[in-house]
């Protein structure tokens, strides 16, 4: 589910837990709980209620998709 949220969020800007869990037809409780831990990792930074992902998690990303 990790890498669904970060891929998202690679296309939307800055999203809630809600808006993510209906877009992608997933648990919402599931998507918050997995958010709650991206953003102790450093994967995605949550102000004010939007989660946006975070500049390290764009790069590891990016390097992800060079090699594939």
């Amino acid at each position: 589910m990790r890498d669904t949220l970060l891929r998202y969020l690679r296309v939307i800007p800055a999203a809630d837990a809600e808006m993510m869990a209906r877009d992608l037809g997933l648990s919402q409780r599931e998507v918050q709980e997995t958010l709650h831990k991206m953003d102790d990792d450093g994967d995605v930074i949550l102000r004010h209620g939007w989660y946006r992902i975070s500049e390290a998690a764009k790069m590891r990303l990016g390097e992800r998709s060079d090699r594939e």
